[in-house]
């Protein structure tokens, strides 16, 4: 952890333009609506943790929780941010963890969804590898 932590300031641009964030999106905050039988999104609620900052830091929730390590859904999730599947590279992953690490209200042990991440993973490197397959 100190490793990554220690590498944070180079890996999120600090002199970045800020973005409007939520800061988390888990399952609770999410409005559904039933459409002829099917769910789709309907809304966000989230009033609590409102800010600016580094435009990435709104893909910690639904990428390293609500994805759960499935290719596809990381995939999407990421091209829906406007990434291709070559920017989910060991860089971006590596920042990713950096914030994740530094998010205020950071518990990722008790929000990880993916199967057996316990066995699979026996450092950071290799949780990180978990949360954003390539």
């Amino acid at each position: 952890m100190d490793h990554i932590l220690r590498d944070a300031p180079t890996l999120v641009p600090l002199d970045a333009p800020p973005v409007i964030l939520t800061g988390e999106y888990i399952p609770e905050n999410f409005l559904l609506s039933r459409d002829n039988g099917n769910w789709q999104l309907a809304g966000l609620i989230d009033f609590g943790d409102v800010m600016t900052g580094w435009k990435e830091y709104d893909l910690l929730g639904p990428s390293a929780f609500m994805t759960a390590g499935m290719p596809g859904r990381v995939h999407s999730l990421f091209r829906g941010f406007g990434y291709s599947r070559t920017d989910i590279n060991s860089t971006l992953k590596r920042r990713l963890m950096a914030l994740l690490l530094l998010h205020r209200n950071s518990d990722p042990v008790r929000h990880i969804c993916i199967e057996g991440w316990q066995q699979k993973a026996g450092d950071l490197f290799e949780l990180q590898e978990l949360f954003w397959p390539v």
